[in-house]
This record gives structure tokens, C-alpha cells and sequence, in this order.
């Protein structure tokens, strides 16, 4: 439902957005760089900390006088160390343990983008499909029926990835100002969550599970050339 939610928001706006635009008026090729914040959501967000990144774009407008652009994204990604306990009405007594997750992630992104031209801002929309790839640190440790435990389940692999976002674009003193929100969705990711671990004496049961790895990325930057602003 939240992602049938998130895409039906994205058409709206595309239709209110091409309904009427202005179209650039030539062929223009476009370069971003951006700061990007990264806030985990769904199951993902249980375990996962905020995230902060590079990222860059490419925005290739071919087909003059139409709102359509082929939009690239390809980014580098740190979430930061975050621990979160077990229930405790999981363990047995004299247990005690917690999980800590951290990640890098590289990701990169294909596909359309839509905007409507203005003398003082331009208002946009995209999506894009790609990969991400996840180099996740996730260490439970603690104590299980009184004695010391620590297990590794850390995940390193490249997932099928697609996002959808909306931002505007803003004339500066220095090419264009770029303010973004996207949502991305990455699937085929393996981690394990806190509520789902369960002791019995000094047994620990922790099962990894495929899950989706979803994110809301704020970007902010700036992008140069574009004839036709």
C-alpha cells in the first residue's frame, strides 16, 4: 500500500507538472553534484541509522521544445552506526543483547524526468530504475544465559533498485540550485531484525531474511550548463 501510495503521489504531480509547461527550447546537457541525507524507512529504518552522501547527476534533454529529459544518478552512501536492544521478552533470564548496524552503499539510477521551465524556478519530477549495492556491518552481541555472545551477520551484495522523486531547480549565482526529495525502494537485501531474534539458555536464534530496503534521500546541489534557462 505505501508503495502504491508513493507512485500514485508521482503521477499527480507529473500531470500537474506537464499540463501546460514550458519546454526547453534546445538541446542542453546538464551536470549535478549533491549532498545527499539519507532517512531509513519500513523494516530497514528499524535497524538502520541516518545517512549521509555524495551523488551526482547527468540530465541529457534531446527533443527540443518537449518537458522530457533522460535523467542519470549515481551516488555513494554512509549510514551510520546505530544499536538497537532485543526484547527483552525474547531472552531468557541472565540474557542481555543488542544489534548494531552500519552500511555503505553505492547505488545508480536510469530514467525519465519531467520539467516544467519558469523564469524563476523550474519544478520537476523522475524516477529512475538501477542497482544498489549494500556492504552492511551487523554484529549481535551481549549475553545469552549469562555467557558472552557475539555473532557476524553482516550482508554484502547488489540489489535491483528504483526511486521516484520530485524537486525544483533555481537560478544561482554559479549555474543552478537543485533541491530534491526522492523515494527509493531496493529489494533482495538480507538482514536480521531485532524483534525477530530469540534465545533459549545460551542459544541464539538469528535468521537472516531477504527484506526490502527502502530510503527517503533529501538532495541538495548544484547542477551547471542547460541552454534553453
Amino acid at each position: 500500500m505505501r508503495v502504491r501510495r508513493t507512485v500514485s503521489l508521482v503521477l499527480m504531480v507529473a500531470a500537474a507538472s506537464t499540463s501546460g509547461s514550458i519546454a526547453r527550447a534546445s538541446e542542453s546537457v546538464m551536470g549535478g553534484g549533491y549532498t545527499i541525507a539519507d532517512f531509513p524507512t519500513g523494516d530497514w529504518g528499524k535497524i538502520a541509522g541516518f545517512g549521509l552522501g555524495i551523488d551526482g547527476s547527468t540530465i541529457v534533454h534531446k527533443k527540443a521544445n518537449k518537458p522530457i529529459s533522460a535523467r542519470t544518478n549515481l551516488g555513494l552512501l554512509y549510514n551510520f552506526s546505530r544499536t538497537q536492544d532485543v526484547p527483552q521478552a525474547n531472552l531468557t533470564a541472565n540474557s542481555a543483547l543488542s544489534l548494531e548496524t552500519k552500511n555503505t552503499s553505492l547505488f545508480f539510477g536510469l530514467g525519465p524526468e519531467f520539467a516544467k521551465i519558469a523564469n524563476a524556478a523550474t519544478p520537476f519530477i523522475f524516477g529512475t530504475v538501477g542497482f544498489q549495492t549494500f556492504w552492511t556491518s551487523s554484529t549481535l552481541s551481549g549475553t545469552a544465559g549469562g555467557v558472552p555472545y557475539e555473532s557476524k551477520n553482516g550482508d554484502s551484495r547488489i540489489a535491483f533498485a528504483w526511486t521516484a522523486g520530485v524537486g525544483i531547480r533555481k537560478k544561482a549565482s554559479i549555474g543552478l540550485t537543485e533541491l530534491s526529495v526522492e523515494y527509493r525502494a531496493g529489494g533482495d537485501h538480507f538482514y536480521i531484525l531485532p524483534d525477530e531474534v530469540t534465545a533459549s539458555g545460551s542459544t541464539v536464534n538469528a535468521e537472516r531474511k531477504s527484506r526490502s530496503s527502502d530510503q527517503i534521500l533529501l538532495r541538495l546541489g548544484t547542477v551547471l550548463g542547460g541552454a534553453g534557462y
